[in-house]
């Protein structure tokens, strides 16, 4: 007769010795487990919200007579300056809702000639947007650019000015994207807000300007950048202006 305890205790151990095996298995797997787990993330460093889909511009700025940041005829008699932050939501109304009242009446009737000026300071999408809108006036686009830039603004550092999305913009308003894209490189977009800002700090510096929109007429500065404020100004700019003209044809009457 077989001994039956024997092999039962031949079958004990070999059960023992299973589970011993299985049991460091699973103890080995769970420590390569947790050690998967305390690898360090990946981190990506973006917008939690995505900005919409580039979109055209409601207004678009004439095109007809443009010089890099200037807008209309260089003989007009009155000089209008407007100082602005592509950022500043403020800017963005006065695009829409003020500006195209004093293209119409006094910059396309040759009256005035209306010049853009870089004041950027909210932030580092508003230096990217005013090298940008730079890069897009040496190619005496930067009207149009002006207007992508101002339509799609979404709010502070939102992403809305990002590089691809200003890269967007070049092509939607037909840059030359291989130059375009050679004044963003880091290095030369840097080298470009460096002039930028000096200019800027000299110019509004010595006019005590330190506020967007702010909108000056032959150099002096208006207390409120309103449609009321701003053709005013024009209009004694303008009467200034011709009674000089009409003293100097008198002058060279009698002289004659």
């Amino acid at each position: 007769m077989p001994d039956i305890s024997r092999s039962a205790r031949a079958r004990g151990g070999l059960v023992t010795i299973a589970s011993l095996l299985l049991t460091t298995l699973l103890v080995a797997t769970s420590w390569a487990a947790v050690g998967a787990q305390s690898e360090e993330p990946e981190l990506t460093w973006a917008p939690l919200v995505t900005p919409p889909p580039l979109t055209e511009p409601p207004i678009w700025s004439p095109t007809d007579e443009v010089d890099g940041f200037a807008m209309g005829s260089p003989d007009a008699p009155v000089t209008l300056e407007i100082w602005e932050d592509f950022q500043c939501p403020f800017c963005q109304r006065f695009t829409y809702e003020i500006e195209p009242g004093i293209v119409e009446q006094y910059v396309e009737t040759g009256d005035a000639r209306l010049v853009f000026r870089n004041l950027a300071f909210l932030g580092d999408e508003s230096h990217w947007a005013a090298v940008a809108s730079s890069l897009a006036a040496d190619q005496n686009q930067f009207w149009p650019f002006h207007d992508y830039l101002f339509a799609n603004f979404q709010g502070h550092e939102s992403g809305a000015f990002r590089i691809d999305r200003l890269l967007e913009m070049g092509e939607a308003v037909g840059l030359d994207m291989d130059e375009f894209k050679t004044g963003l490189t880091l290095d030369n977009a840097r080298e470009r807000f460096a002039e930028l800002q000096a200019e800027a700090r000299a110019d509004a510096g010595s006019l005590g300007i330190n506020a967007t929109p702010t909108v000056t007429v032959d150099g002096v500065p208006l207390q409120a950048p309103d449609f009321d404020s701003v053709s005013a100004a024009i209009d004694i700019a303008l009467a200034k202006w011709r009674t000089a003209n009409e003293t100097e044809e008198a002058e060279e009457t009698q002289d004659e």
